[in-house]
């Protein structure tokens, strides 16, 4: 991935009761990595590659065929390893992660975000040098 050194990016997730286990695990990744190893080099190349395989995996696949969640851990640590992130923080807090709680961030964001901002759930917005606008439907 190649960019302005002086970027950033932001991203901000949603979900509710039924959000499955893997899109939980998929938000406790992307806030573990952001908080602790955003200065590290591959940091985003990590992010892009566990976004690949998340989609292809957990996203274009039928939930059926998936492996648990254990596996889902496993690779994520061996993709963190191979770009030259500590494995060990992800094993344990991903074993000690907790759904409920990352749902509950989820929800407080989202009513944070609806009550500052005035928009009901499920509306894209952009957020652009302290600007929200929609985007237009086309």
């Amino acid at each position: 991935i190649e960019g302005s050194k002086d970027a950033h990016v932001g991203l901000l997730f949603s979900g509710n009761h039924t959000t499955n286990l893997f899109s939980l695990l998929f938000v406790k990744v992307f806030e573990i990595t952001t908080s602790s190893y955003s200065h590290k080099k591959n940091a985003l190349n990590f992010l892009d590659q566990l976004s690949s395989v998340y989609q292809q995996k957990y996203i274009l696949t039928s939930p059926v065929g998936v492996d648990g969640t254990q596996a889902f851990i496993v690779e994520i640590c061996k993709l963190a390893e191979s770009n030259g992130l500590p494995s060990e923080r992800f094993r344990s807090s991903l074993s000690e992660f907790s759904a409920d709680e990352v749902r509950s961030h989820l929800s407080e964001a989202e009513k944070f975000l609806s009550t500052a901002l005035g928009y009901e759930s499920d509306v894209n917005v952009i957020f652009t040098n302290g600007r929200v606008t929609c985007p237009i439907d086309e």
